[in-house]
């Protein structure tokens, strides 16, 4: 397999056809082939058509057909201009972007525990600084601990805030009693919600028609 194989297009859907995550090409297919251990394959690839456009262009708007295929069938498929490839030595097959657990109904649950990423704390406080309440840019963005880590503040939902990197940089080490600054709201752990609200991002024009709109 080329370099293909390890990027992160798989968009998994349950047997609902709702997200519930994303893996890399390799692992999707090791699941439409099902695993090296003989296991049965525990997935099918979702065969995506497009209307084409005048320019000669798939209209990845709206899709013509969906139709759920094996491992044997999806690699039968004619490979069209605006597909992903992955070449071995003796075929080329279309990348697939989209497959389905058939046997997995259940909708996965994302409990918020221990530390925080920078993106979590971003994604919570909706990228406002949580003491001005100024929309910020990714640039502008920095986590303030509310009680510094130098007085004993921890890393966790309840001490971590986004904050306008020029506030960040005058309170420095202070607490902000010391700095003056008031806090909007408390800062909480995030309930726990479906995965499926978790996946914002199409990493594939496929992926568009499984995503909340946002």
């Amino acid at each position: 397999m080329n370099t293909v194989a390890n990027k992160l297009i798989c968009l998994s859907l349950n047997a609902n056809w709702q997200p519930i995550g994303y893996k890399t090409v390799q692992s999707a297919i090791i699941d439409l082939c099902g695993s090296e251990a003989g296991n049965k394959p525990s997935s099918l690839a979702l065969d995506i058509d497009y209307n084409i456009l005048d320019n000669g262009e798939p209209d990845f708007s709206e899709a013509k057909s969906m139709n759920p295929v094996c491992w044997s069938e999806w690699i039968k498929l004619p490979i069209r201009p605006w597909d992903l490839v992955i070449n071995s030595a003796h075929m080329s097959v279309r990348v697939p972007t989209v497959i389905i657990a058939t046997n997995f109904k259940k909708m996965p649950v994302k409990h918020f525990k221990g530390k925080p990423s920078k993106d979590a704390i971003f994604a919570r406080d909706g990228g406002r600084c949580q003491y001005t309440g100024k929309k910020l840019t990714r640039e502008q963005f920095t986590v303030d601990h509310v009680v510094p880590k130098s007085k004993g503040g921890p890393d966790s939902w309840a001490n971590m805030v986004a904050c306008d990197r020029d506030v960040n940089s005058r309170k420095g080490n202070m607490s902000n009693e010391e700095a003056g600054l008031n806090l909007l709201k408390t800062p909480i752990v995030p309930s726990p919600i479906p995965v499926y609200a978790m996946i914002k991002e199409a990493k594939h024009d496929d992926w568009k028609h499984f995503l909340i709109k946002q």
